[in-house]
């Protein structure tokens, strides 16, 4: 076991908390503004919305902060709207107008994949998050079942495509071990500009650890094993969005892409084996925080690891 490497990695971890004291200012600008796009949306739609959730990787104790979102779900009434598309249409044109009248931080406005892009300047700080919007499948809006239908805006061939915000949440719920190795690969993946996207490495880091025979102790040695599974099984794992089985989360990687992922964290784990100090270029610690606060970090996990056994996951739910 590394003393170094983990000792850097903790580092890492709690230069990049979410919830440190000093990232509470910005923190608070998120969720202020999420919180005025919830209403406004309450306002306009009224009794059609059956519940808006809070997703992104906020509400899975994924975060870094460097980069995060407290993204929103919006589930329609299914009768609301006659298609998807007016779905989409109608939540961005009301997004786009509410905010050019009455908001003077909102810079852009844009049409996503399958949401609304917002993004806000406040006192200096960009605010971003995406909402959306989704069709409840029940008939019954009193239903529990959760599944929604959202709509893919692709010039191409526009379609659909069935989710479940709630079984994705609870999919990583109580996976302290496995959120602290997907915020380590968050950090690679963003100093390193890796498209991978971030349900992809949570899905991909989950499965390291549900077919590892014994999960290893040490930050080390759990990044470690995660990325050799990713290294070993890219180019041919089939993974299911627990929203929707017939989604394999895998396939949004080009068989290029996975050739290439596979090549790269091989060189990387090839070099840090040689030379342990390279955990400081593929995981580097927010550059924000003083280096002296590395030493601290081997025996005070102050912020996540702390909080976490007594936090539960954020509320998913508009009321």
């Amino acid at each position: 076991m590394s003393t170094f490497k983990n000792n850097h990695l903790q580092f890492v971890l709690d230069t990049h908390n979410i919830n440190r004291e000093e990232e509470k200012d910005l923190l608070d600008k998120y969720k202020t503004k999420r919180d005025k796009v919830k209403d406004a949306l309450c306002e306009e739609y009224g009794s059609d919305i059956v519940k808006i959730i809070n997703s992104g990787s906020y509400s899975k104790f994924t975060a870094i902060n460097t980069k995060f979102d407290l993204d929103l779900c919006v589930h329609f009434k299914r009768e609301k709207f006659k298609t998807l598309k007016e779905m989409h249409d109608s939540v961005y044109e009301f997004l786009k107008k509410e905010y050019k009248k009455t908001d003077d931080d909102l810079v852009k406005v844009r049409k996503q994949k399958v949401s609304v892009g917002l993004k806000f300047n406040v006192d200096g700080d960009d605010v971003l998050f995406d909402v959306t919007p989704g069709r409840k499948l029940a008939s019954d809006s009193n239903s529990d079942e959760n599944d929604i239908k959202l709509y893919l805006n692709k010039e191409d061939d526009p379609t659909s495509k069935k989710t479940n915000i709630h079984k994705q949440l609870e999919k990583i719920r109580g996976r302290t071990n496995e959120r602290e190795t997907i915020k380590l690969i968050k950090v690679w993946k963003f100093n390193h500009d890796h498209d991978l996207k971030s349900f992809l490495v949570e899905l991909l880091t989950m499965e390291a650890f549900d077919q590892a025979e014994d999960v290893p102790r040490g930050l080390w040695a759990r990044l470690k094993m995660s990325l050799e599974f990713i290294r070993d099984n890219i180019k041919t794992i089939s993974l299911k969005d627990p929203g929707n089985s017939n989604n394999n989360v895998a396939d949004s990687l080009t068989s290029e892409r996975k050739d290439e992922l596979h090549e790269e964290i091989e060189e990387m784990l090839e070099k840090i084996e040689k030379d342990e100090k390279k955990i400081e270029y593929y995981f580097p610690a927010n550059p924000k925080y003083p280096k002296e606060e590395e030493k601290k970090s081997s025996s005070n996990s102050q912020y996540e690891r702390k909080s976490e056994a007594t936090t539960k996951l954020p509320p998913t739910s508009y009321a």
